[in-house]
């Protein structure tokens, strides 16, 4: 039994010393060599937190003096129908990768965009205004003519 008693005492001292509250550790003191490091990062994200505001067309690099900004100059006249096919026509060609050309059986099977194209067969682009389908007027061993509406392009490779 003395020594259930003496095993008691330990573990009721032990709890006491456990449940004993320690003086709070004082906060260490900010050195002064991690100040200006300190300074230095609120420098450098002072802009990422802080943006300053988007140009605007006042701050356009390509404006010569008080000249009318290029966006926002309209034609005098009606712009028909066939010149704005064209330049869509046009617009939608540049962003096109020719992968080749094969011939199958007698016919032209022309690579575009990592997919393959008959002559006939339509293509479709994705332009910011929305999808544009062109169609494949004409192949050639080294040319391809593409249509949009009553418009034709000619693009030789």
């Amino acid at each position: 039994m003395k020594f259930s008693t003496l095993r008691r005492l330990g573990l009721t001292l032990l709890l006491g010393a456990a449940a004993w509250p320690l003086p709070a550790a004082a906060p260490a003191p900010a050195a002064p060599f991690f100040q200006e490091t300190n300074n230095r990062i609120e420098d450098l994200f002072h802009s990422r937190t802080n943006p300053p505001p988007p140009p605007g067309p006042q701050d356009n690099p390509f404006r010569i003096g008080d000249a009318s900004l290029a966006g926002s100059h309209q034609p005098a006249g009606p712009v028909s129908l066939a010149t704005r096919d064209e330049d869509r026509l046009r617009d939608a060609a540049s962003g096109l990768v020719f992968g080749g050309l094969l011939q199958a059986g007698g016919v032209q099977v022309l690579v575009i965009n990592k997919a393959s194209y008959r002559e006939g067969g339509i293509l479709t682009v994705r332009q910011p205004g929305g999808l544009v389908y062109l169609r494949l007027i004409s192949i050639t061993p080294n040319s391809v003519t593409l249509g949009l509406n009553e418009a034709r392009l000619t693009l030789r490779f």
